[in-house]
């Protein structure tokens, strides 16, 4: 008899890893570019949200400099007026997740 158990398909929305709230400085620049300031307002191992003035399009590859750590690449995927979802090229490791967000909890 075939087995009737439900399949879970994680909502459209669900989060791949834990976002913690942020208030912390960072630099961003784009290829070829001056670094520009931003506020970076939640951060997690896969990405982070940030506002700045300078103005980004969505799918334009920037690297931030974070803290105590090498500029990560990451692209920008939401654009909302001077609000911006950034995802990491590269993930953080978990543990450097936790430790970035420890150091700039809001």
């Amino acid at each position: 008899m075939p087995s009737t158990a439900p399949t879970l398909n994680p909502p459209a929305n669900a989060r791949r890893a834990k976002r913690a709230s942020v208030d912390g400085r960072a630099r961003f620049r784009e290829a070829g570019q001056n670094p520009f300031d931003a506020e970076l307002y939640d951060l997690s191992s896969t990405g982070f949200r940030m506002f700045t003035y300078s103005h980004q399009a969505i799918g334009k590859r920037i690297w931030v400099s974070l803290p105590g750590l090498q500029p990560r690449e990451a692209i920008v995927r939401r654009a909302e007026g001077c609000n911006y979802g950034c995802e990491f090229v590269e993930p953080l490791h978990p543990s450097v997740a936790s430790h970035m967000q420890e150091k700039l909890s809001a």
